[in-house]
């Protein structure tokens, strides 16, 4: 595995303010809880009417958004306008700030789910990805999301399982205190993936359903827990 620099700092999460939001959190459960998009609906527009936080009401939109794309039936026009709306907020930050590039690369992320797969918003999440790596690689988000990247980008566009695990490791070590409850439950995802990828299947298994325990509806997570059934 690629060892993680020594020159790597103390992990910081500029988000971390989220959690002290009783209405986002709430959010968020019924999101990736419950995949209950109408209560969702309907708190994020509570949420909105008692405070206009820039980086809780793009993330809204996007966590929202990515939802619309998963449920049995997807709603792609729903996530495509809350989706637009986000953009045209993201114009509130400075380019190449931290909030810019993770949560523009969020929304671009999204995009690409949207039937046809859109290539080119593909490049864009990668490109602001790599930046915010670059310029904040102690930020539990950037960590996140290189190791996202890194995980299911193909091996001929820099796809490597081994560093994506490393990162995901360093994140498990030094920030399990740290860390946001839907960003741990990306964060044992992402374990468990790796591991599916390694053939590691019963490790693979534990984490994976470690993160189901935190947040139940993840479509991607029952697909990969029925596909590892013949190796357990």
């Amino acid at each position: 595995m690629v060892a993680i620099p020594a020159t790597a700092g103390v992990l910081e999460d500029e988000f971390s303010f989220l959690e002290e939001n009783e209405l986002f959190v709430q959010f968020m459960d019924a999101c990736r809880n419950e995949g209950n998009a109408s209560k969702a609906e309907a708190l994020r527009t509570q949420m909105l009417a008692d405070e206009r936080d820039l980086v809780s009401t793009i993330r809204s939109a996007t966590v929202l958004a990515r939802l619309y794309t998963e449920l049995p039936k997807p709603d792609y026009e729903k996530a495509k306008v809350l989706l637009a709306q986000a953009e045209e907020l993201l114009a509130g930050f400075e380019p190449d700030s931290f909030p810019f590039l993770i949560l523009g690369a969020e929304i671009d992320s999204i995009h690409y789910l949207i039937p046809p797969k859109n290539i080119g918003k593909g490049i864009k999440s990668n490109s602001k990805i790599q930046k915010a790596y670059k310029q904040y690689p102690d930020q539990v988000s950037s960590l996140l999301m290189k190791a996202n990247s890194l995980l299911y980008a193909p091996s001929f566009a820099g796809g490597d399982v081994h560093e994506a695990l490393d990162i995901y490791l360093r994140l498990l070590e030094e920030g399990k205190d740290l860390l946001l409850p839907w960003d741990m439950a990306s964060l044992y995802s992402g374990i468990g993936v790796s591991c599916i990828k390694l053939k590691k299947w019963e490790l693979a298994h534990d984490y994976l359903l470690a993160a189901k325990a935190l947040y139940d509806f993840d479509p991607a997570i029952d697909a990969h827990l029925n596909t590892m059934k013949e190796h357990l």
